[in-house]
């Protein structure tokens, strides 16, 4: 299903529906050999805060933590972007 458009939807959704309940920020951790999904959370305004060593149990593999700012300070001074 990849190339379908159904992860952005799904993303979209998520910061929107956290937008709504005034969260402050979304955060996930993915794999750090997970090129496309990395992508695609860069292009949504994730960024790359931390690594998480021998994250993943089945081969030890670390991870990014990865945060997209939702409001607040961060927001504020991207709003003219």
């Amino acid at each position: 299903y990849r190339h379908r458009g159904y992860a952005q939807m799904m993303i979209d959704e998520i910061i929107r529906d956290a937008t709504e309940k005034e969260c402050d920020f979304l955060s996930l951790e993915v794999r750090v050999s997970n090129i496309p999904a990395i992508s695609l959370y860069e292009k949504n305004g994730f960024i790359k805060a931390n690594i998480r060593k021998n994250y993943y149990e089945d081969n030890h593999e670390d991870a990014y933590l990865m945060i997209r700012p939702l409001g607040g300070i961060a927001n504020d001074e991207t709003a003219g972007d």
